[in-house]
């Protein structure tokens, strides 16, 4: 290892339960973007840690949730750019939760917390890796900007508009994206690219109050209507059945495929953590992972219609609706896509049926070529002795198209969560040890590409 890096990870090593207490402090402040709760608090947070770092920062005001900007000069030419947010889904259920959400306690070295492993772990360990070189080096070895939102977890709605009216704040060599995983005993995993995703929300509505359900026989149910428009949308192979919902999509290239034969996805290890007994179709190896990477999805998240309650109530509901999410691949568009669902559901019959759009991003994927990846790829070898797993594609979405797109900025998802982190879902944890290694591989690959010839 460089003697200036070591220097910088032996600090991070002696100053640990200060990093850890900040990691806290910042999952103690909720900040949910669906609702604003703390939103305003957090971003002031994250200015004020910008601030300290002598990052210049800047707050713009969005419509939604405040973006947060700052940059440092370094000792090159070269910039670093750190993506992410500083918002968190909500917490519900909240009665499956072990520990208050907000808490952020540490039970036998692993935080629980709303955030802590989405996207508050990633957005801290940038702060302290800054911090950690500034306290040994003084000056950072290259040009640093930090790009923080506060609305990815709605789907980052003003992201776009901030990067086309900022085109000079949003340009960098590359970017450090979120997060990522690196299993205990597996290898560091490396993400260079994302679906994209069209999130949207269906509503039936046959009267404008529910009625008593002995009319079931003679009146219409916004229930039954809305299942019968669902059940238009997949056949029981799995199939989307949109018309031209496949047109266009880029073919996997043989590269792409090519790099699955490394991939450390722990078949038996996910199904126990999802608590299912086998995949869709039963797949398993090479053809489970073209359908999570490559292959486009239509899931429901939620349906919503008359009582839910303790107990029976005969009710015929007059209202009825569901969340849709469809995860998006290179090729296409979430507006057309949008527009295909919408020509669907006439042609069904379903004319009646309403859609509100929340939210849409393109995919992307880098270059795994460019010299920003290969400076990555070199420092997880460099500091853990082994050959980092490369994914062209996560099966989630992230929104690296509108900094990335246009201008063809690298960007690569790496940390050292794990798959079992509970990420938007009761009790998401992240262990100490963990968020420490995190600080230490962003030290490593700023070091790594500021020196790169």
């Amino acid at each position: 290892m460089d003697e200036r890096v070591q220097k910088v990870l032996d600090y991070i090593e002696a100053h640990k339960d200060e990093y850890v207490a900040l990691l806290q402090r910042f999952c103690r402040q909720p900040s949910l973007a669906n609702t604003g709760e703390g939103i305003a608090e957090m971003s002031e947070m994250v200015r004020a840690e910008l601030e300290k770092l002598g990052a210049n920062p800047q707050v713009f005001e969005t419509g939604g949730s405040p973006f947060v900007y700052g940059e440092i000069k370094g000792e090159t030419d070269r910039t670093f750019g750190f993506y992410d947010h500083y918002d968190v889904q909500p917490v519900d259920p909240l009665n499956e939760w072990h520990t208050d959400p907000f808490a952020a306690e540490i039970i036998d070295g692993v935080i629980y917390a709303r955030g802590v492993a989405d996207n508050k772990d990633g957005l801290v360990t940038r702060l302290c890796a800054v911090d950690a070189w500034q306290k040994v080096h003084g000056t950072l070895p290259l040009n640093v900007k930090f790009l923080f939102e506060g609305e990815e977890e709605i789907g980052s709605p003003h992201l776009l508009p901030f990067a086309e009216a900022h085109p000079d704040l949003i340009q960098c060599d590359g970017y450090v994206w979120e997060g990522g995983n690196r299993e205990p005993g597996g290898p560091a995993e490396l993400t260079m690219g994302v679906k994209g995703l069209l999130y949207v929300e269906l509503y039936s509505t046959v009267s404008e109050k529910d009625a008593h359900s002995m009319y079931a026989a003679i009146t219409p149910s916004a229930t039954w209507r809305l299942v019968q428009a669902l059940n238009t949308l997949k056949d029981r192979d799995g199939k989307i059945l949109i018309d031209g919902f496949y047109d266009g999509i880029k073919p996997v290239s043989q590269a792409e495929k090519d790099a699955l034969k490394t991939d450390v996805f722990n078949e038996s290890a996910v199904k126990e953590i999802l608590g299912i007994e086998k995949f869709i179709g039963d797949a398993h190896g090479e053809d489970l992972l073209m359908s999570l990477y490559y292959k486009p999805t239509c899931n429901i998240c939620g349906i919503t219609a008359g009582y839910q309650g303790e107990g029976s109530k005969t009710v015929l509901p007059g209202k009825a609706s569901c969340k849709i999410d469809f995860r998006l691949v290179p090729g296409q568009d979430p507006n057309r896509i949008l527009e295909l669902l919408r020509a669907h559901l006439d042609k069904h019959g379903f004319e009646d049926i309403k859609i509100e759009c929340h939210s849409g991003c393109l995919a992307h994927r880098s270059d795994p070529e460019a010299p920003f990846c290969k400076a990555v790829i070199r420092s997880m070898k460099k500091l853990f002795n082994e050959q980092p797993c490369v994914q062209c594609t996560s099966g989630g979405t992230s929104p690296m198209y509108a900094f990335c797109a246009k201008t063809n900025i690298p960007a690569i998802m790496f940390g050292s969560s794990s798959e079992s982190a509970n990420i938007h879902a009761p009790n998401e944890h992240l262990a100490v040890n963990a968020f420490i290694d995190m600080i230490r591989i962003n030290v490593t690959v700023m070091h790594e590409f500021a020196v790169q010839e």
